[in-house]
């Protein structure tokens, strides 16, 4: 509108007046370049706002996804979260169900790991011989064999289709029998090991008077006087000491104890003490055998630093294996007696092995937690 009205005035005005023209010419030309200023001006900020919206619309587009991205994030969250506490839901809703898994489960794996354990202590007596064998060791030696016979059946009939759901109750009710104790709970160790115990107890008695019939058949005054003071301190209520028991070593290597010469009723109760089978041939052979066993372990926990160095699980196992209850003993208590088998242990060889053997009653036939176990609860 300015450019028209100055040149308007500049066709109307005269050629006299040649200032006011040039005045005019000037603010024309000011005027057409503020115009084409803020004609560019216009244009980029018109083509800012567009480069804006084109942002705003692309930061749209990747801070919004889709439906279906969020329908599959969200399951696979609920998945996720559904697995984590997959346990804890069959726990809740099916308590019994999951009891029974998680015995056969951890029981499982823990056999598994024994057997692997087995099978490389099988290897290492071989070439070396059983007598490098830590406690453990001949401990797990000892009990694997029994274990794979125990458990075998077990494992052969449930492979068999739909005896599964048949087997596996009876030995989730029958535990003790079908079982090994990798798939007992702690409790139930506890109370199978009593109940073994309590049987072998049973047995003491009857392997004490076969003891004392003998004293009438040793020659030896000396000895025979020492034999009987044995007997008179057990029939009182207390123990001999470790020095008696060895006056009388040898008489454990010929008449009337060794195992060559001891009758046959007297056999069967030393078996019994035990806990070995009576139904079995070569009786004298095993309990050589479990004699040589017993002085092996004794060794070993004499080469490990003795019984100071056991777990109070390990020292508990050793003590009822050697016919002592373990029950409601300190562990002070257990290492002062586990010494005292040792001192003997250490003096016994293979002809002599039969003085091992009747150590369940030369040590612990008055023991007060073997006679709680045998006569408190015969009681109840």
């Amino acid at each position: 509108m300015l450019r028209v009205a100055a040149r308007v005035l500049c066709q109307r005005s005269s050629p006299s007046t040649s200032l006011s023209s040039c005045a005019l010419s000037v603010i024309h030309r000011r005027y057409t370049e503020n115009d084409n200023k803020t004609d560019n001006l216009s244009i980029a900020n018109s083509s800012d706002r567009r480069k804006n919206t084109d942002n705003v619309s692309e930061g749209s587009k990747v801070k919004s996804p889709s439906r279906v991205t969020v329908m599959k994030k969200y399951w696979i969250f609920r998945y996720v979260d559904y697995v984590k506490n997959y346990e804890q839901v069959m726990e809740k809703n099916f308590p019994t169900t999951m009891h029974v898994y998680r015995v056969f489960s951890v029981g499982t794996k823990v056999f598994y790991q024994d057997l692997k354990r087995f099978l490389k202590v099988s290897k290492k007596i071989r070439k070396q011989g059983i007598d490098t064998l830590s406690t453990d060791e001949l401990q797990l030696a000892f009990t694997m064999p029994k274990d794979l016979i125990r458990i075998s059946p077990v494992l052969l009939i449930s492979a068999i289709p739909f005896t599964f759901y048949i087997i596996f109750p009876l030995a989730l009710y029958f535990p003790h029998v079908v079982l090994t104790s990798h798939y007992w709970s702690i409790q139930d160790k506890l109370n199978f090991m009593l109940k073994e115990h309590k049987q072998r107890l049973k047995h003491n008695k009857p392997l004490f008077r076969c003891f004392q019939s003998q004293i009438n058949k040793i020659k030896d005054q000396k000895l025979q006087e020492s034999v009987g003071n044995i007997v008179a301190c057990l029939g009182s209520g207390t123990h001999p000491t470790v020095e008696d028991i060895l006056q009388c070593k040898s008489l454990f290597s010929g008449l009337p104890y060794s195992l060559k010469h001891i009758k046959r009723k007297h056999v069967k109760e030393l078996l019994k003490v035990h806990g070995m089978s009576t139904y079995t041939l070569r009786k004298r052979k095993k309990l050589l055998e479990r004699g040589l066993l017993i002085k092996r372990m004794d060794a070993a926990i004499q080469r490990e630093g003795g019984p100071s160095m056991l777990s109070y699980d390990a020292i508990r196992w050793a003590l009822s294996f050697r016919g002592l209850n373990p029950v409601n003993m300190s562990l002070d208590s257990m290492q002062s007696w586990l010494d005292q088998w040792l001192l003997i242990s250490s003096k016994v060889d293979a002809d002599s092995i039969s003085l091992l053997l009747h150590c369940p009653i030369l040590l612990a036939y008055n023991h007060e937690t073997n006679w709680t176990l045998l006569y408190h609860s015969q009681q109840k």
